[in-house]
């Protein structure tokens, strides 16, 4: 939201998997799919590297699912991720247009 992004929707499921964020970018009319991953600093996996093949064919048939649903207008759509590691500082890492 500090971004300029409206939130609409949390937690978007279907049978394929879940969406953990869909916004709407006004600034050029973007369909954003954000998939928010949250790792500890010591995890052998760093959360931005969870997001694998697997994970981004589901994210894009929830897409799919969600815009077929919906019948939101939009000009383009896009996947980010977010990734936020915790430890004694939290870091938060957000990657646009991830894939």
């Amino acid at each position: 939201m500090k971004k300029g992004y409206s939130i609409i929707e949390r937690n978007f499921r279907s049978s394929y998997g879940e969406i953990d964020i869909v916004a709407f970018d006004p600034r050029d009319g973007t369909l954003v799919f954000v998939e928010v991953k949250l790792r500890s600093r010591d995890s052998m996996v760093p959360p931005l590297e969870a997001v694998d093949y697997r994970k981004r064919n589901r994210l894009r048939k929830t897409a799919l699912k969600f815009i077929s649903e919906k019948k939101i207008n939009f000009d383009s759509l896009r996947f980010d991720v977010i990734g936020v590691s915790l430890g004694e500082e939290t870091e938060v890492e957000h990657i646009i247009n991830a894939f």
